[in-house]
């Protein structure tokens, strides 16, 4: 009776808030997004002590210690956490290898063609300005410079005096911590009822193999794993250590942050310690220094987003096998000692996968932060318990639970790896090709329009060769020539409708003319011949700007700027990441539709390149073992590999290759051209132009709004009006 009383007191706020926050999230829906500015704010408030936190506590934690004694205590906490990673790294590769084949693909984004970002070690790990590491949030170098500090002061005579008036200041700390820790049931009420009513289901379904993995992957690290490993090597109970977790798991699963925690984990460590009597001199001040110290160095919560990595690899077809984990593992180990959002992008190109798939983990990462966070709280619990009773050597495997929870993790660990299997398989069947969303894309607002798919007889006697804004308006018709395709520019999409970017600006000008408009189709090198015949009014169709063709049709102003990329098969990406691997290559055969005009130097200093032309980018993708790669543009590079989700598109590191695209017009048509440069110039004024490059470049907005289902709307609403 007295667990079920505790259970509902004060102390179980946070869980109580956790729940509730869910119930009003789904019962009201999007109506609660206005919470989230407070759940917000209580982050804020949290973060208040963090980093006078970690100064304190490590200087004055180290600063009490004898030598001897840290050193003996940093040497086994590290063995500790060098165990906790070997062991974790195992567990990660067994569900790695649980899955069954998907493909995938992305829109555009600058994201995934910028330089790389290189890891700088030396200005992450050396506190060259502690103050400055303190403002940037530089954790790793100020929890150094501390550590540092704080060994300077153990032979320091007179340091009681500093280390008193610390004290102090940490007790001040503390108090505002538990103040916080008081009021922050209302942070996770606002925070969890925020998300629970705007998360949209689509969002739960884009990735939901991943989303399997990774809850299946957390909740046996957190629950199975390292409890249990405590549990059977310390006289630390299972339901005691998830009790000295419970407020920060709950903190952390909520904010997806585990910085804000660090107070909570120490105080219910301390608080536990001396609960049950076996708290001594060191044991408060080893809590107050492994506890950032654990947070700094790679944790096994920040390890488990490995599993993304392995994923990715999976979802482009390059699974990881048992001769690539040794290279991954310790590539991974040595990477995570930085920001994971460096450590991810350094990884995938590690397992050769594109950098698209960066964009899918920011896309997951809000939710996949509600587990990987909270391993990372357990993880630094299970770290300090574990060290602090190997330093007051308690640690034993010789006894009867010791026997019971290694049985049950080597039991639960092949039952969750099935259980991962089993559902991603059964997922996997009801999910949809990667095409699906770029080749279902409409064109909005559509004036009347007429697609042809020849040019017709009447065009060719040269009578419409002759035009202007009057003439158009005159007859009514808006004569537009695209090229059929030309992804994401114009291109027919799953119903047959001419769609793209190109396209979307013809209806606008239409619409804005007040005419209707027909397509007509040419090939690129039939540009020149049907504008100067009159056969169409305007070629839109991510027209390259180039010097041969200049001379001969007017262009616009540049609509776009593109970048020139590669497309090639997935497996040979690296060997066109970089300038110098390009020139190792004893000969080149790239496959092209434009770029000869931009490139001729270039393929005439380089004897070893041939550029092949070719009338379709299908052409190069029905014969992938013809060419080495594909010359285009990066933005239609990665719209042609959702279709193909084995290519990839790769912008050699140092290339500097951009060219402008623009509308065309014959020579002899300047006030056409004029009228299409001043209503390019209102269009981007009124945001038009961006509208739509966004929705077609960079896929926003590609899936429709569904409003967010609700009890209150979906069933206690529409009930009512089902009655009246």
């Amino acid at each position: 009776m007295k667990k079920l009383i505790d259970f509902f007191a004060t102390k179980n706020l946070m869980l109580w808030a956790l729940i509730g926050g869910v119930i009003f999230g789904l019962i009201f829906g999007e109506r609660l997004a206005f919470l989230q500015p407070v759940g917000n704010g209580f982050i804020k408030l949290m973060q208040i002590t963090i980093f006078p936190y970690i100064v304190v506590s490590l200087v004055v934690g180290l600063g009490k210690f004898e030598p001897d004694q840290v050193r003996s205590i940093l040497l086994k906490a590290a063995t500790v956490m060098l165990s906790l990673w070997g062991i974790g790294l195992f567990v990660i590769w067994c569900f790695a290898f649980t899955l069954p084949k998907h493909d995938a693909g992305t829109f555009f984004s600058t994201a995934l063609i910028s330089a790389k970002q290189e890891i700088d070690f030396v200005a992450r790990y050396i506190p060259s300005n502690p103050f400055a590491s303190m403002a940037e949030g530089n954790v790793p170098a100020l929890v150094i410079f501390c550590i540092a500090l704080g060994m300077a002061l153990m032979g320091n005579v007179r340091k009681s005096s500093l280390l008193n008036i610390l004290d102090v200041v940490g007790e001040g700390l503390s108090v505002i911590s538990k103040k916080i820790v008081k009021i922050f049931p209302i942070g996770i009420f606002a925070i969890t009822a925020s998300s629970a009513g705007t998360m949209s289901v689509d969002q739960l379904s884009t990735l939901q193999v991943y989303l399997v993995l990774v809850i299946l992957l957390g909740l046996f690290l957190m629950f199975v794993l390292l409890p249990m490993l405590v549990a059977a090597l310390t006289p630390v109970k299972y339901h005691e250590l998830i009790d000295v977790a419970r407020n920060a798991l709950i903190a952390a699963f909520t904010t997806g942050n585990v910085f804000i925690t660090l107070p909570v984990i120490t105080e219910g460590i301390k608080s536990y310690m001396h609960k049950n009597n076996i708290a001594d001199a060191n044991s408060d001040h080893i809590a107050e220094v492994l506890v950032p110290i654990a947070f700094t160095f790679p944790s096994l919560g920040k390890l488990t987003t490995l599993i993304f990595v392995l994923f990715a690899a999976w979802l482009t077809g390059h699974e990881a096998t048992l001769a690539d984990v040794p290279n991954i593992t310790i590539s991974a180990l040595f990477s995570y000692f930085a920001n994971v959002h460096i450590a991810i992008p350094y990884m995938l190109e590690t397992v050769r996968v594109p950098a698209d798939t960066y964009q899918l983990y920011l896309a997951m990462s809000v939710i996949s932060a509600k587990f990987v966070s909270p391993t990372t709280v357990v993880y630094i619990v299970a770290v300090t318990l574990l060290s602090i009773f190997y330093v007051r050597k308690q640690l034993s495997y010789k006894r009867a639970k010791s026997i019971l929870y290694f049985s049950l993790i080597g039991g639960l660990l092949p039952a969750c790896m099935l259980a991962a299997y089993t559902v991603n398989s059964q997922l996997l069947k009801s999910s949809h090709a990667a095409d699906d969303i770029i080749a279902n894309m409409v064109v909005s607002d559509k004036v009347p329009e007429h697609v042809l798919n020849h040019v017709p007889k009447a065009y060719e006697d040269g009578k419409l060769s002759l035009t202007n804004i009057s003439v158009i308006k005159k007859r009514n018709l808006l004569r537009v020539g695209y090229i059929a395709d030309n992804v994401p520019f114009s291109y027919f999409n799953h119903n047959d409708e001419l769609v793209g970017f190109d396209i979307s600006l013809a209806h606008k000008l239409a619409e804005d003319l007040g005419v209707q408009v027909e397509f007509i189709p040419f090939k690129k090198p039939q540009l020149v011949e049907y504008l100067n015949k009159g056969y169409f009014d305007i070629a839109m169709s991510g027209l390259e700007i180039n010097l041969d063709d200049i001379e001969k049709v007017l262009f616009t102003d540049p609509v776009l700027e593109l970048k020139l990329a590669l497309v090639t098969l997935d497996h040979r990406s690296k060997e066109f990441q970089t300038l110098e691997a390009l020139q190792a290559h004893e000969s080149l055969n790239f496959a092209t539709i434009e770029y000869q005009a931009l490139l001729g130097k270039e393929f005439e200093r380089n004897k070893h390149y041939t550029l092949t032309n070719i009338t379709s980018y299908r052409d190069f993708f029905a014969n992938p073992d013809k060419y080495d790669a594909l010359l285009i543009s990066a933005e239609a590079g990665f719209a042609w590999t959702m279709f193909y989700p084995d290519f990839g598109v790769v912008v050699p590191e140092g290339s500097k290759a951009k060219y402008p695209t623009g509308f065309a017009v014959a020579k002899r048509h300047d006030d056409l051209a004029n009228y299409l440069n001043s209503w390019l110039d209102i269009r981007r004024a009124s945001g038009r132009v961006q509208e739509v490059y966004d929705y077609w470049i960079l896929g926003k907005g590609s899936k429709p709004y569904v409003r967010r289902w609700s009890v209150l709307d979906d069933i206690i609403l529409e009930k009512s009006d089902i009655k009246d």
